[in-house]
């Protein structure tokens, strides 16, 4: 039999639904991954599984507790996964020099875009939400 040791305060439910919204984060990359894989889309496999946990939460219209708190280990240690990048970046660091003005503009020309959308789309969910 094994034993499971919890931190003061938690359950066993709550470590199973922990578990389980993790699962659901984890199946979600992998279906992402596999559906490019199979497609041969230019796209990253990461960002399809966001957009199938996206729309699997949207159509539920509900808060879903369960991935909430199998996010929130991947969220609370969130600055080890930036690690890789900046290691990259040091290690390539004559390329990076070398194309610092394109990436710098690149960097800037996608924050404009990315702010100018969500404000864009946060103002017609706005709209939505208020009675008339």
């Amino acid at each position: 039999m094994i034993t499971l040791f919890l931190p003061c305060g938690a359950s066993t439910v709550h470590v199973k639904s922990t578990l389980y919204g993790w699962l659901i984060i984890i199946g979600c990359y992998l279906v992402g991954e596999f559906f490019v894989l199979v497609t041969d889309l230019p796209l990253p496999g990461a960002l399809i599984g966001l957009l199938l946990l996206l729309s699997g939460l949207l159509l539920r219209q509900r808060p879903a507790v369960t991935v909430g708190r199998g996010a929130q280990p991947l969220l609370t240690h969130m600055s080890v996964l930036f690690v890789p990048a900046v290691i990259g970046v040091g290690l390539f660091w004559a390329e990076v020099s070398e194309n610092a003005l394109g990436i710098a503009l690149a960097l800037v020309a996608t924050t404009i875009v990315a702010l100018g959308f969500t404000a864009w789309f946060a103002q017609r969910l706005m709209k939505a939400k208020r009675p008339n």
